[in-house]
């Protein structure tokens, strides 16, 4: 991919954007950091100067950003850590925008609006709330079109997460509460943007209830890694299936344990193994383990597709939650067939029955995996049908230039106004 700095634009033609995020989206080992990393990566590639700013992860560092996106992006690390979550719990914005929305940040927000005139200003993640009032008191950021990218539809998300949590009755009220503080930035933000980004046709729809006058820019992920160009599932392949995901959020280990409490068993009576990829809490992974029979837990891994390659089916257990799975997309390229809960599957252009496997109930889809298994015919069928139908659908590259062409439009149009109208 080609960097930013090397696109042949005059300096009055380049698109200032400055992206504001929770951390610097290193390492590439969820969801909303690959989204993060792989779009800012692709608007800086369509010709967009993007300066990116946000904390540190343990494993990134300005140098480290730098080489990783081909140095196409100016990085501003923030100092310090964000707040800790005794202090966030008593603030009214949602747990995680009152630990990244600390001082430090604040400051260098402000500093930098004040020494750069930026074009666009992109909030990226709901977290980022408490940064509109420092946008529009600085004059430069008033000037500034405001874009919100949206990983979820959260209000909904999060009044699920709470409906359906089954543990300690003091967490379940801390959910309960911070859904409602979710809702009120998810609504502000909407308010605030001038164009809201998403990554499925049906978060668009909903975020329009919202905010009916902002410009709604669906851009589901793109993918980078390997593609598979063929496949042939056999009788000797073995007789297990995996679940692909990063487990450290309170949804995700929600919904495999709900289906793990009803799918290990007719798994281990069905003669069929069930391997867990991704990180996730240890004492999580280990309750588990010991109770467990048919699952396996194997956290990171190196190759993933050469994983799926020995297995039989790919599975999506997210009954609570919505948005885009990019893991479907690692399920695709690899050539894996995918047996899904209902509603799992937005933003692909696939068909159940066809494409994929598709149940009402974790259970249904426990016993429909253990059927669909030994029927080597139908999984090659399947994923066959996945790759030619996403081969050519899913470039990052693409995705930035769309997102680099609806800014200029959106600029264009607001230069076009008469003076004093916005």
């Amino acid at each position: 991919m080609k960097p930013a700095s090397t696109v042949d634009k005059s300096p009055s033609e380049v698109l200032r954007c400055l992206w504001l995020a929770r951390e610097i989206p290193l390492p590439l080992n969820t969801g909303d950091r690959t989204y993060t990393a792989q779009l800012s990566k692709a608007l800086a590639a369509a010709g967009a100067s993007v300066t990116f700013m946000g904390f540190s992860t343990s494993a990134a560092s300005s140098q480290s950003a730098a080489e990783a996106f081909e140095n196409g992006i100016h990085w501003i690390i923030i100092p310090g850590r964000p707040n800790p979550t005794v202090v966030a719990l008593a603030s009214s914005l949602p747990l995680v925008a009152a630990r990244f929305g600390t001082s430090n940040y604040a400051h260098c927000l402000k500093a930098t609006l004040r020494a750069t005139d930026f074009d666009v200003i992109i909030l990226d993640h709901y977290a980022m709330v408490w940064a509109i009032k420092h946008i529009t008191k600085n004059g430069r950021g008033r000037s500034s079109r405001v874009v919100y990218i949206a990983h979820n539809f959260e209000a909904d998300l999060a009044a699920d997460t709470a409906r359906d949590y089954r543990g300690n009755p003091f967490r379940r009220a801390a959910l309960q509460a911070n859904a409602r503080k979710i809702r009120n930035a998810e609504r502000n933000l909407a308010q605030a943007a001038d164009i809201i980004v998403t990554l499925t046709t049906e978060d668009a729809e909903r975020l329009t209830r919202l905010s009916p006058l902002s410009a709604k820019l669906v851009l589901p992920p793109g993918y980078s890694g390997v593609h598979m160009t063929d496949r042939q599932i056999t009788p000797s392949t073995p007789r297990r299936v995996a679940i692909v995901g990063a487990f450290r959020w309170i949804p995700k280990q929600m919904n495999l344990s709900a289906f793990l409490e009803v799918a290990d068993p007719i798994l281990q009576s069905a003669g069929v193994g069930l391997d867990i990829v991704g990180e996730g809490p240890d004492l999580f992974r280990m309750s588990w383990e010991a109770r467990a029979n048919a699952t396996r837990f194997h956290g990171f891994v190196n190759d993933l597709g050469q994983f799926l390659a020995e297995r039989r089916m790919g599975l999506v257990v997210e009954q609570t939650g919505g948005g885009f799975k990019l893991k479907i997309l690692d399920y695709i390229f690899n050539r894996t067939p995918i047996a899904a809960i209902k509603d799992s599957m937005a933003g692909l252009p696939l068909l159940h029955g066809l494409d994929y496997l598709s149940f009402d109930s974790m259970r249904g889809l426990a016993e429909g995996v253990a059927a669909a298994v030994d029927d080597i015919q139908r999984l090659n069928f399947m994923q066959r049908a996945a790759y030619d139908k996403c081969e050519k659908a899913f470039d990052w590259s693409q995705r930035g230039e769309t997102l680099c062409d609806a800014l200029r439009q959106t600029l264009h149009r607001q230069s076009n106004l008469p003076h004093g109208v916005l």
